[in-house]
C-alpha cells in the first residue's frame, strides 16, 4: 500500500471514499465542498494524503490550514478533518498510517501545531498517537423566552454594510493582540470564506460598521438553537440592537436557545463546558506556547473557529 499526497484528479475518487467510509449526512460531500474547504481557504490549500492500492484509493486523510495568534506571534495551524476509509480496507491500520504520515510532512515544512474536536469515536485514537486533551469548549446557552428584554424585541431594519469590515477585523485583531491569548486573526477575506460563500452551511450574516455576525438554525430532535457562529464587536456598541435582532431571529424561528462563545451580550444565560472537547497535537516544542495552550480559558475563539464543517 503506498501513502502519497492527493492530486487534482484523486477528487471525485475522494469523495467515493468518503461517502463509502462516512456515509451521506446534512453537508452533502460534492467535488463543490471539498474544493471549497481544502483549496479555497485563504490560509492556504490544506495537505491531503491518500493511501493506495491497486490503483484503488483506500482511505483519505486531510489536514486544514488554519493560522491562530498569542500577541504578535502568528503561528501556522491544522486542523485535523476528514478522514476516511473505504469498507473493503477497513482494520488494516489506514487511519494511523495517513495520520503518521500527514504529520510528517507538516512537521517537515514549519513549526505548527494540529488542533480538532474529535468525537468519543475517534478521540482514543488521537490520544495514542500524541494528541493532548485541552478541555470542553466554553458555550453561553441563553435560553430564549427567559429574557427580559423578550417583550421589546422586534425586527431591527439594517442594510448591511461591508465597507468598514477592514476596520472592524483589524481593531478586533488589535485589541486581543494585548490579550496574551490565542485566537484566530479576522480579515474580510476569512469572514467572506469562511461565512458567506460557504457552500456546506447557509449563514444569515448581519454587517455593520461596529459589529458582524454569522448565525444560523440548528435542529435537534427536541428543540431549535439558534446558533452565533462569529461575533465580532470590539467597540461593544450597539448591544442593545444585537440583542433585539438575535431575539427577534430566535422568534420568527421558533428557537428555544441562542448560543455563542461570548459571555457578555447575554446577562441572563448559562455559561460552561457545554461544547465538545478541544485537542491539541503540539509540534513546534515551543514551552511557552505549550502553557498557555493547554489552558482552555486562554484561546479565544468564537464558535466557528472551532465547530465542524
Amino acid at each position: 500500500m503506498q501513502i502519497r499526497p492527493a492530486k487534482v484528479e484523486d477528487n471525485i475518487k475522494i469523495i467515493d471514499v468518503l461517502k463509502a467510509g462516512l456515509g451521506e449526512s446534512l453537508i452533502k460531500k460534492t467535488e463543490r465542498t471539498w474544493q471549497y474547504k481544502h483549496l479555497d481557504n485563504p490560509f492556504g490549500a490544506s495537505v491531503v494524503l491518500v493511501a493506495e492500492e491497486d490503483q484503488r484509493i483506500a482511505g483519505v486523510r486531510a489536514f486544514m490550514q488554519w493560522r491562530w495568534q498569542i500577541n504578535q506571534k502568528v503561528w501556522q495551524a491544522y486542523r485535523a478533518v476528514d478522514t476516511a476509509t473505504h469498507p473493503d480496507f477497513q482494520r488494516q491500520g489506514i487511519f494511523k498510517k495517513l495520520t503518521l504520515a500527514a504529520l510528517d510532512q507538516i512537521a517537515d515544512k514549519s513549526e505548527c501545531f494540529v488542533f480538532n474536536t474529535p468525537n468519543d469515536n475517534s478521540r482514543p485514537g488521537y490520544l495514542k498517537m500524541g494528541w493532548q486533551i485541552i478541555g470542553k469548549i466554553k458555550t453561553a446557552v441563553i435560553p430564549v423566552f427567559l429574557q427580559p428584554a423578550l417583550i421589546f424585541s422586534h425586527k431591527t431594519s439594517f442594510i448591511n454594510d461591508f465597507s468598514k469590515l477592514d476596520i472592524l477585523t483589524r481593531k478586533y485583531n488589535e485589541d486581543l493582540q494585548q490579550s496574551g491569548k490565542l485566537f484566530t486573526p479576522k480579515s474580510t477575506e476569512y469572514l467572506q470564506w469562511r461565512y458567506q460563500n460557504n457552500p456546506m452551511q447557509s449563514y444569515n450574516i448581519v454587517a455593520t460598521p461596529d459589529f458582524y455576525m454569522a448565525y444560523y438554525v440548528k435542529k435537534h430532535r427536541f428543540f431549535k438553537e439558534l446558533r452565533i457562529s462569529e461575533f465580532i464587536n470590539p467597540t461593544k456598541k450597539d448591544r442593545k440592537k444585537i440583542r433585539q435582532i438575535l431575539l427577534s431571529e430566535a422568534l420568527k424561528n421558533r428557537c428555544a436557545i441562542i448560543t455563542l462563545a461570548d459571555k457578555d451580550l447575554f446577562k441572563l444565560q448559562l455559561y460552561g463546558n457545554f461544547g465538545p472537547i478541544l485537542t491539541f497535537k503540539d509540534l513546534t516544542g515551543d514551552n511557552d506556547l505549550w502553557k498557555i495552550a493547554q489552558q482552555i480559558d486562554n484561546w479565544h475563539y468564537s464558535l466557528g473557529d472551532l465547530e465542524l464543517f
